[in-house]
């Protein structure tokens, strides 16, 4: 009887989802996956009390999913996240997370009650595997039909920037997004060419000493002086600042928020944003990197770099190791192979980020057996750990931060963020006085990947800018004597690399990078937030198009 009643309350919860859809064609995939659910399981055990069990629970639990990932993520549920869930290397981040840990162990469960629910129920034989099948295909059928739609096509792209609220259009619909595809922009590649064709670039800034470059991936770092306090005691950053060694600063347009840093890495080392990719955007290390052709890391390493990431999580990590390979790196390492005392095995979220640094310049001078012979200029990629959150919720006011409607645990969560961004403060200004004390030619680079929320709150910011949750900042500092010139006062991430060649005195090794950086000077700096629809379409149909930059 207890069976039955849950059995009733999952089916109402289920009905419930649907009729509460916020689109008419939600309605439509929302039936036929269920239906599809369903039958699977009716064609599979001719049980109809186990299908209706197993398509109402995973209903629940597919939503659950989705609500959970919007909280930490606020992003929605997709079917290409299930790369990075079944990917077991991945599923150590929720040791430091415990509700989401909790959440996830909860919907497991769940879970394998819609599979081994109501087992020992009465077979309706034949019939009833031969019904399901029906069901299975017809539904099926439908949902690969009309997922091709163009008015359902739209329907569910124009729903995505308010989160994709409706789980049931995100799946059938991103489905056909777990497989690599060009992606597909309408525009036309000649007019693209002829404006690069005629535009000049100074070659008086090329230069034949090649400086080291060192780039720095601040995990979930935002300048806390950029939060809409009303009062705070907050000390100067400096490498926020102008310092005399600053060639270039500006904001910087990323494109995920409260995680997923893969795609601010993938757009800074592929030089295009994760977004052209769809729904594939959430996997992009896994099905999109492979069918790369180009990048910033090949384009230095024709120019004779080594090149070194150094990350503080597992090689496995997000698929990371083979992503960095066949984006051209030489080496990957982990703050182990240089003597930091920690099992290789452990996530290590609490390493600070003046002993990233401590790595990278152990690295510079080559104190590691794979760097020994090394006599190239080297381009190092370093990874930091520490500003992430979890943030502690119950730390004293220490920076007075004021800010209206904002909670105590808010507060506190942002008291111990920028006391975290306060000692990456220390640690990036002692790298730089480290590269200029060597007296070599050197590039240094850093980048905040995402903004984060505060115990689920999202503090307002300064400033004028379309989505400003998705925006941080980009700074280049330099020894190097050539008269660069700042152009752009906003940067899109996929344009970093190019802006750090030019520091550099880099020419392009191929026709990708020119075009990235033609585009970064014709467009301002500008990628998506451009006014001038036509030439990013002219663009993005040139890269995908006519040089084939991915396939």
């Amino acid at each position: 009887m207890i069976a039955y009643i849950f059995l009733a309350l999952f089916t109402i919860a289920a009905v419930i989802f649907i009729v509460n859809s916020h689109y008419r064609w939600t309605y439509f995939f929302a039936i036929t996956l269920f239906t599809f659910l369903f039958g699977g399981m009716l064609m599979v055990s001719g049980q109809w009390q186990r299908a209706l069990n197993f398509s109402s629970v995973l209903f629940v639990v597919l939503m659950l999913f989705h609500r959970l990932k919007i909280h930490y993520y606020k992003q929605p549920l997709l079917i290409s996240d299930f790369f990075l869930v079944v990917d077991w290397r991945n599923w150590e981040t929720l040791i430091h997370y415990k509700g989401a840990l909790f959440g996830v162990i909860g919907l497991l469960a769940l879970l394998g009650y819609a599979i081994f629910g109501f087992n020992d129920a009465e077979s309706l034989g034949v019939l009833g595997n031969s019904i399901g099948a029906l069901l299975f295909i017809v539904s099926f059928s439908l949902m690969w039909h009309y997922s091709k739609n163009p008015s359902a096509v739209q329907v569910w792209l124009d729903s995505l920037p308010d989160d994709g609220r409706d789980v049931f259009l995100n799946l059938p619909m991103s489905c056909r997004g777990i497989f690599f595809k060009v992606p597909n922009f309408d525009g036309n590649s000649q007019n693209f060419i002829e404006k690069m064709t005629a535009l000049s670039f100074d070659t008086n800034n090329l230069s034949e000493t090649k400086p080291d470059i060192v780039v720095t991936l601040m995990e979930s770092t935002l300048n806390p002086h950029q939060f809409a306090f009303s009062q705070q005691s907050i000390p100067p950053l400096s490498m926020f600042e102008p310092q005399n060694d600053t060639v270039f600063a500006s904001p910087l347009r990323v494109h995920t928020f409260a995680g997923a840093t893969w795609k601010s890495e993938f757009a800074f080392l592929a030089g295009v944003p994760s977004t052209d990719f769809g729904a594939l955007a959430s996997g992009v290390f896994y099905s999109v990197v492979p069918h790369l052709q180009s990048g910033l890391v090949k384009n230095l390493k024709a120019q004779g770099y080594f090149c070194v990431a150094l990350s503080p999580f597992t090689k496995g990590n997000y698929n990371a190791k083979s992503a960095y390979d066949h984006f051209g790196f030489d080496l990957m390492l982990q703050p182990q192979d240089l003597g930091y005392p920690a099992p290789i095995s452990k996530n290590l979220w609490d390493i600070s980020s003046e002993e990233m640094m401590k790595y990278t310049r152990m690295i510079l001078e080559k104190q590691h057996p794979a760097l020994e012979n090394v006599d190239q200029p080297m381009f190092v990629y370093v990874l930091t750990m520490r500003e992430h959150g979890p943030y502690e919720l119950g730390m004293e006011n220490i920076f007075n931060l004021q800010m209206p409607n904002l909670g105590a645990k808010s507060i506190s969560a942002l008291n111990d963020y920028t006391q975290r961004i306060v000692a990456l403060n220390d640690a990036i200004e002692g790298m730089n006085n480290y590269l200029q004390e060597r007296k070599k030619p050197f590039v240094l680079g850093y980048f905040g990947d995402h903004q984060v929320a505060f115990d689920n709150a999202i503090p307002p910011k300064k400033g004028d800018y379309a989505q400003p949750d998705y925006v941080t900042q980009f700074v280049v500092r330099s020894n190097c004597s050539r008269q660069f010139k700042q152009e752009q006062k906003f940067l899109d991430l996929a344009f970093a690399g190019g802006i750090l060649m030019n520091v550099a005195g880099l020419s392009a090794e191929d026709e990708f990078m020119k075009a990235n950086m033609t585009m970064c000077k014709l467009s301002h700096g500008k990628l998506e937030d451009s006014s001038d629809i036509q030439l990013l379409n002219d663009y993005r149909h040139y890269l995908y198009q006519t040089l084939a930059i991915a396939r």
